[in-house]
């Protein structure tokens, strides 16, 4: 008898502490949830915004003489951009984290992206075929220089670099909020017993 006891008194605490786990994870779940529906425009803007950040302080650490942290960062950008010197800007002499179409993509997607927050997501996009008019000309520019017909120049680098970050966030951003408005359910508000309007048939009738 004893021992069903204690074996009931357990399985009460275990299904207890199961409750309890499953309500945390609920709700850290709908947390989490609510913080990306909400704020992911945001959060993606500070990706961006250290990333852009990144780039710049490579030469600024290796003027000051820190080295060590310069070239890991260097290191791990090196996953996003093949960092051609020749292709590159420099500052007091070294070189940037990015080659210049790289860093003039990245930087006009934190820019574009920063604009989309500053308007509360209300930004307009565009349509598909001026984003495919505004990302052509890196297209063209970049197959062009592989391919070996020609060398592109650091303003063409910049300036399609440039027009393709933008393309993609005016195109994408504006989407992405579209499709998260269009997903949620709205609302309605629910109408108080004061506001509830009284139907004079059923006042009549209760005289």
């Amino acid at each position: 008898m004893a021992i069903q006891q204690a074996n009931a008194i357990t399985d009460r605490d275990y299904s207890s502490g199961r409750r309890a786990l499953n309500r945390f994870m609920s709700r850290t779940g709908l947390f989490i949830g609510n913080l990306l529906m909400n704020h992911w425009a945001s959060i993606l803007t500070l990706m961006l915004g250290i990333l852009v950040f990144a780039v710049l302080s490579v030469p600024f650490l290796s003027y000051f003489g820190l080295d060590g942290i310069s070239k890991q960062i260097f290191y791990w950008l090196h996953m996003l951009c093949a960092q051609i010197p020749s292709h590159s800007f420099y500052i007091f002499g070294h070189q940037l984290g990015m080659c210049a179409r790289n860093f003039s993509i990245y930087t006009s997607m934190f820019i574009g992206s920063l604009i989309f927050v500053l308007t509360r997501k209300r930004l307009p996009g565009i349509s598909w075929w001026i984003w495919l008019l505004m990302v052509l000309p890196m297209a063209i520019d970049g197959t062009t220089q592989m391919l070996g017909w020609r060398e592109s120049t650091w303003e063409l680098r910049v300036l399609t670099g440039t027009l393709f970050g933008l393309a993609n966030v005016w195109f994408a951003l504006p989407l992405i909020q579209k499709v998260l408005l269009e997903s949620t359910p709205s609302q309605q508000p629910q109408s108080s017993i004061g506001n509830t309007p009284i139907n004079s048939q059923e006042v009549t009738n209760t005289l």
